[in-house]
């Protein structure tokens, strides 16, 4: 670790403080799933290692007062950002589970990379929210579909496909979709085909199943035409949706069922 990238355990102590806001210790706690007397040791600058990258992305998914993601991982020492010009280098980030009691692997970014002010955490959030704006965009749909329709009960399960529907129509009697939310159009495209193209070869299909991926952005719907599978014998589609006009504005068939 470089002396820039030092753990400064009283910025730490005063951002979380900010973060924290007016509500007590128990109820930021609470709310962030961080233990209070964990947060105690932080705010009395009793802790010698910093939190882990995954620890700071749930204090900056509930934090007050504007402070980010990354103010608290430059405070912690994750990161190094220059006064010259304002850019960000990443130190190497040790998988150190002292200060979290989940043993799940931390968030931890590619070094280089640069760092978004949002947390991984609350852009999960914008997209859980914005696939579910996707959802209420399909059941509109449906309603006005000229085909007649039953949605099936959710299987817990099962996290694959997002939604399935029986349907009375003369080519298809199964609609299966999952909803791929992109929250700013500009954004790199984050799912790369292959990752559901891969899940798709483990499922049976029959002749009269469709299988729609539905996304928000234009980039993304485009990529999917350009990078068609090739060898999943199914009736494959990509479908482009306007959330913020709540329209479904086209489909493509990327893989049709071979006999």
């Amino acid at each position: 670790m470089t002396k820039e990238n030092i753990f400064n355990k009283e910025e730490f102590a005063d951002l979380l403080e900010r973060a924290k806001g007016d509500r007590s210790i128990n109820r930021f706690a609470e709310e962030t799933g961080v233990s209070a007397a964990h947060i105690s040791r932080f705010l009395r600058s009793l802790i010698e290692a910093p939190p882990t990258p995954e620890t700071i992305s749930k204090f900056s998914s509930k934090a007050y007062n504007d402070v980010s993601y990354r103010d608290l991982m430059a405070a912690a020492g994750h990161i190094a950002i220059t006064k010259e010009n304002g850019s960000i280098g990443l130190d190497e980030l040790e998988d150190d589970d002292s200060d979290e009691v989940d043993n799940r692997r931390p968030y931890v970014p590619t070094r280089n990379a640069s760092i978004d002010p949002i947390s991984p955490n609350e852009r999960r959030m914008e997209m859980e929210n914005l696939e579910k704006r996707l959802f209420q965009v399909i059941l509109s749909y449906l309603y006005e579909a000229p085909f007649q329709w039953n949605m099936q009960k959710p299987d817990s399960r099962m996290r694959f496909p997002d939604m399935i529907v029986d349907i009375d129509d003369e080519k298809y009697s199964r609609w299966l979709l999952e909803f791929k939310a992109y929250p700013e159009p500009n954004r790199g495209f984050g799912l790369p085909p292959q990752h559901i193209y891969g899940r798709l070869a483990m499922i049976e299909f029959s002749p009269k199943d469709k299988f729609t991926i539905v996304v928000n952005s234009e980039r993304a719907f485009q990529y999917f035409l350009r990078r068609p599978p090739v060898s999943i014998r199914a009736n494959i589609y990509v479908m482009l949706v306007d959330i913020e006009k709540g329209r479904v504005l086209t489909e493509e068939q990327l893989s049709s069922y071979e006999i």
